[in-house]
């Protein structure tokens, strides 16, 4: 996405639509997110110059013209458009409807990153287990293993106890037998639940999934939990109970609660040390201090509010900005251009290679809806 941070180009057109199929206003057969992108970008032209006018209405046939060759797959689309630049995102999940002109407008996409982070689900029983991956609501199953024990393989000298009783002069018995054959199975049961914890290990690496539930029985999901590589027991958020019977559809909201409790977990410690002044080089507060940070190039991580507002004036050519609406540059005597805050702030999040955490509404309020661990004073 290198090109969308660029600020030296004013000219894209964002389009986030709500293209969810399910819902009655976009079976029609003019469903409502054309019509509704057809009406924003018409009145997002207002007041803009007669050449910018005139590239705006270009792209808005050549969207309106994709919006009318097929309905998208997912229940979100994006769309990004300008001279020489075509992207187009479909997303397993909603979006708000949303336009912008100017600067690219990634908001909505960093928030869905951040809200639909997958977790791996692992539900183990005594005979079985399956891995699913989730988003908070959408989940695939991508293992199913089956535990089958075969005792007709199993081997007992005549029936008789194994030679342990007999030399502690214990006779043979029916429930010395019995008592040998549940802990054979109980032996098979853990080396099954070993090899479980391996193989989900191994999955969550290559899935590239970076936080994993565990559910089932007590004693299935503790005994797991303890036998996870060490790299798995890191991404490890929580265990559920899940009664034997008891599969994916019916568990869904507890382990969905176990990932938003996570999610709201993360989001306070991001808040705390920016509180605390926990980055390398400390921490700001405030939309001032933050973005004097990043013209210096200074921020590790970025954090803001979802629900942010703002205005902003940059420069295209040295890639100056102030949030005071100055008619030239101070820095090389340029016109800048106004923007949405949403729109500069991950470009320039970009330019100090700063990882970018966007936090449920409110939680920075006080503090202007953002702030930055920095990397150096």
């Amino acid at each position: 996405m290198e090109d969308l941070l660029s600020l030296g180009r004013a000219d894209v057109l964002s389009l986030h639509l709500d293209t969810d199929p399910t819902k009655p206003e976009n079976q029609r057969p003019e469903p409502a997110y054309r019509i509704w992108a057809r009406k924003s970008v018409l009145e997002l032209a207002t007041g803009l110059g007669s050449s910018e006018r005139k590239r705006l209405d270009e792209l808005a046939e050549r969207v309106d013209a994709r919006l009318r060759e097929d309905r998208p797959g997912g229940r979100g689309l994006v769309l990004y458009a300008a001279d020489g630049l075509w992207r187009e995102y479909v997303l397993p999940v909603g979006v708000e409807n949303r336009v912008r002109y100017g600067f690219a407008d990634l908001w909505p996409l960093l928030w869905v990153r951040e809200a639909y982070t997958p977790y791996g689900v692992l539900l183990v029983h005594r005979d079985h287990a399956r891995l699913w991956v989730t988003h908070l609501g959408e989940a695939e199953l991508v293992e199913d293993e089956e535990f089958h024990l075969d005792p007709s393989q199993w081997r007992f000298a005549s029936g008789k106890p194994p030679s342990f009783a007999k030399g502690m002069g214990m006779p043979a018995s029916r429930g010395a037998q019995r008592d040998t054959f549940a802990s054979r199975v109980e032996d098979h049961v853990r080396r099954f639940w070993s090899r479980v914890a391996s193989a989900a290990g191994k999955a969550v690496e290559e899935l590239g999934v970076g936080r994993l539930i565990v559910g089932g029985p007590p004693e299935a999901a503790s005994a797991v939990c303890d036998l996870l590589p060490e790299s798995a027991r890191r991404k490890l958020v929580g265990t559920v109970s899940v009664p034997p019977q008891e599969e994916w559809p019916a568990v869904r909201e507890r382990v969905l609660e176990v990932a938003r409790e996570d999610q709201r977990r993360r989001h306070h410690e991001v808040r705390d040390r920016l509180r605390n002044g926990e980055g390398p080089g400390g921490a700001v507060l405030g939309p001032e201090a933050t973005l004097d940070a990043l013209l210096r190039r200074q921020v590790l991580v970025l954090a803001a509010d979802r629900d942010v507002d703002g205005r902003a004036w940059l420069c295209t050519g040295c890639e100056f900005a102030t949030l005071r609406p100055d008619e030239r540059c101070l820095t090389c005597g340029a016109g800048l251009v106004e923007a949405s805050w949403t729109q500069v702030l991950p470009a320039l999040a970009w330019r100090n290679d700063a990882q970018v955490v966007l936090l449920e509404p409110g939680l920075l309020r006080e503090h202007g809806g953002v702030g930055a661990l920095l990397r150096y004073r």
